[in-house]
């Protein structure tokens, strides 16, 4: 805290220390619990000298200390694809009408409510190829609720963490893991578990 004088008055400056939004604790903790081995070099959510030169990032803490911004690094420690699927759950979940997400940037796209959240180039310095960012809106600042990654209020299933992102619980606790006839196609590491990345 410090002092400031102004025109004889003394009055007190109180430093507001920053936090990242409710909605951005949420979704790190669900990735985090679906890739507990995650590398996290390129993870962040305060900005650093760049953004503030910048002026006008959502890693900026606004007067309340809120920041609304989440760098994820891209290396989930999983198939390379997984980060590129990721992404897609967050756009799709995002699609479906969370308006606590206000856009994400990844590989050099940039998804958000212009186009109904098609992607489309990114013209930013940074591509954002190591890591991938989501901005949250101001709805975010307080809703830490449950982020439906998988569509399941809409599909009728329960909202409980299966361990991982793509896992389907039934009612009973048994696990559906789908296999369609219109499969996009077989990791190429495994062979065996199917790539759900830029469905519809």
């Amino acid at each position: 805290m410090e002092l400031l004088t102004a025109n004889s008055r003394r009055f007190q400056i109180r430093e507001v220390m920053p936090k990242l939004c409710k909605a951005g604790q949420q979704l790190r903790e669900q990735i985090d619990d679906d890739y507990p081995d995650r590398q996290r070099h390129s993870d962040g959510w305060i900005a650093d000298a760049r953004h503030i030169a910048k002026g006008n990032s959502d890693h900026i803490p606004d007067a309340r200390g809120i920041v609304r911004a989440l760098d994820i690094d891209a290396d989930l420690n999983a198939h390379k694809e997984e980060a590129y699927a990721l992404v897609e759950k967050i756009r799709k979940c995002a699609k479906r009408g969370d308006k606590r997400i206000k856009y994400i940037i990844y590989d050099g796209k940039i998804m958000s409510p212009i186009m109904n959240w098609k992607r489309r180039k990114y013209r930013g310095a940074n591509p954002h190829r190591s890591h991938f960012h989501v901005s949250f809106t101001t709805l975010g600042d307080k809703d830490g609720s449950w982020f439906d990654l998988e569509g399941d209020r809409q599909n009728g299933r329960i909202e409980t963490d299966g361990g991982n992102v793509g896992e389907n619980i039934r009612r009973d606790g048994s696990l559906d893991i789908p296999l369609s006839r219109t499969s996009t196609r077989l990791h190429s590491q495994c062979g065996t578990c199917e790539c759900v990345a830029f469905r519809d």
